[in-house]
């Protein structure tokens, strides 16, 4: 791991952590510019230098074990990070290669609004973290391909963008007055694992993403295998579900519109049809 020139410390100052914050954005700016110039071998020479960098690190342990909520949930390792002690160690241990070891998640289940409830895998902290820097490396080269009009679980874009492109399409000046509403049922879970590693293609920590899409869940103290689908409660799962969905705006005709939130859509148009799309 490549130490960038900032405080050596998760309890770094506010200014220290302005420098940290800007170096990650600066190294993301130029993995998107690459990627919209089509300069592959530079978006893989910046993916290194992201997955190498120590701001990113830092960073990555400063979300995992300050911010997110599952903060204080741990996996299989029984690990919470509290302290900037606890936080300074996991950074020196992160640096190390072994630590990057993927293992299984725990599997917990969560109340839906509909009474129901998701399942949700719980990683080690080490593999959150490392899901962290992963992401912060592959992110933005897929943000300058995405298709426009996908909202869900994607930087700067929330479901109020969503609902004022439904508004844009749907208001009372728009000719499209038919509506199909649908939703990918199982998406996370059903999801061919096969086919987003063929479409993230060979890029740096390939291998390693497609360890966590092996690595399995322990329920009620029994491993069991994933063969198909992403972890939902992975930090890049999200970011996964996204590429292995993108694409399907393309297969509808050039006058429908198409507006997707995560794995629920609506497509429309201005008159009703049945085709095979």
């Amino acid at each position: 791991m490549a130490k960038d020139r900032v405080g050596n410390d998760i309890g770094t100052t506010e200014h220290d952590w302005q420098s940290v914050k800007r170096r990650v954005q600066n190294l993301k700016r130029r993995i998107f510019r690459a990627t919209k110039n089509g300069e592959w071998n530079q978006v893989r020479s910046l993916m290194k230098l992201m997955l190498r960098s120590y701001a990113n690190l830092l960073l990555s342990v400063h979300k995992i074990t300050q911010e997110n909520k599952g903060k204080r949930t741990p996996g299989i390792d029984r690990q919470i990070v509290r302290t900037p002690k606890a936080r300074a160690r996991l950074i020196r241990e992160l640096m190390m290669v072994k630590a990057w070891k993927v293992k299984p998640a725990v599997r917990i289940y969560i109340p839906k609004a509909d009474g129901k409830q998701r399942p949700l895998g719980i990683l080690t902290i080490k593999n959150r973290v490392a899901q962290a820097i992963v992401k912060n490396a592959i992110e933005p080269c897929w943000e300058a391909q995405f298709e426009s009009n996908s909202y869900g679980f994607r930087p700067g874009r929330s479901v109020q963008d969503a609902i004022e492109s439904c508004f844009s399409r749907l208001n009372r000046r728009s000719t499209h007055k038919w509506i199909l509403d649908a939703d990918i049922k199982g998406a996370f879970d059903s999801i061919s694992q096969e086919f987003v590693l063929h479409k993230l293609g060979n890029i740096p920590a390939r291998g390693l993403i497609k360890a966590w899409l092996k690595a399995g869940y322990i329920e009620a103290e029994v491993f069991n295998r994933t063969e198909r689908g992403t972890q939902q409660g992975g930090v890049i799962s999200p970011l996964l579900a996204n590429v292995a969905l993108d694409g399907i705006q393309k297969l509808l005709p050039s006058n429908y519109g198409f507006i997707r939130y995560a794995d629920d859509w609506i497509a429309t148009a201005n008159e009703r049809r049945t085709s095979s799309y």
